[in-house]
């Protein structure tokens, strides 16, 4: 009986893909409606939602996988798949998408500088708070950025009326860190 071995590198590829899977199990597991859409983005909602985890060995959630920009393009009302003309497209370094035509997104990410995973929303949310626990992501927000014409109001709780607000997305507006006293208190948020 033979057995193949594998390289340092292979193991640790596969050790890490083993992690991502992990992951994604982890949320799939304490979410409802959540579905697996690529190697490492899970979406809700036929893609209103989407969350993107970093591949293995990266710190920052790549830009969206061709699944994800098709759900997208879907959501954004666009015909058929993603153009040169109706694409999902990138600014900056924050990988967050945005449309040449259609709504744009606004991002939330797990850590400072756009990094770790990237919980993103299209800009058609309705007013009603949005918990972040209903996406595995309660108390993770480090940065976030709105490439949408909306304002989003995130709150630490969730009680209406009662919660403080942790911070004031202007349209088109993103910052690279909420600041030590509103880092991980996000629960929910708004979109006006």
């Amino acid at each position: 009986m033979g057995f193949a071995l594998i390289s340092t590198a292979e193991a640790q590829a596969a050790s890490a893909s083993d992690t991502l899977q992990q992951e994604i199990n982890q949320v799939l597991d304490t979410t409802e409606g959540g579905v697996q859409i690529s190697r490492n983005e899970i979406a809700w909602n036929d893609g209103d939602v989407i969350m993107v985890f970093p591949l293995p060995g990266e710190t920052t959630a790549p830009v969206s996988s061709p699944a994800a920009q098709k759900l997208q393009a879907e959501v954004a009302g666009l015909p058929g798949t993603p153009t040169e003309e109706t694409t999902v497209g990138l600014a900056a370094s924050d990988n967050c998408p945005t449309q040449v035509i259609g709504n744009d997104w606004y991002c939330f990410y797990q850590n400072r500088d756009f990094g770790g995973r990237r919980l993103q929303w299209n800009e058609k949310h309705d007013p009603t708070a949005v918990r972040f626990s209903d996406y595995g992501f309660a108390n993770q927000a480090s940065s976030w950025s709105n490439k949408g014409a909306k304002t989003i109001r995130v709150f630490d709780g969730c009680k209406a009326g009662f919660s403080p607000i942790l911070w004031t997305e202007a349209a088109h507006s993103r910052s690279s860190y909420v600041g030590d006293s509103k880092n991980d208190k996000a629960d929910c948020f708004q979109a006006s």
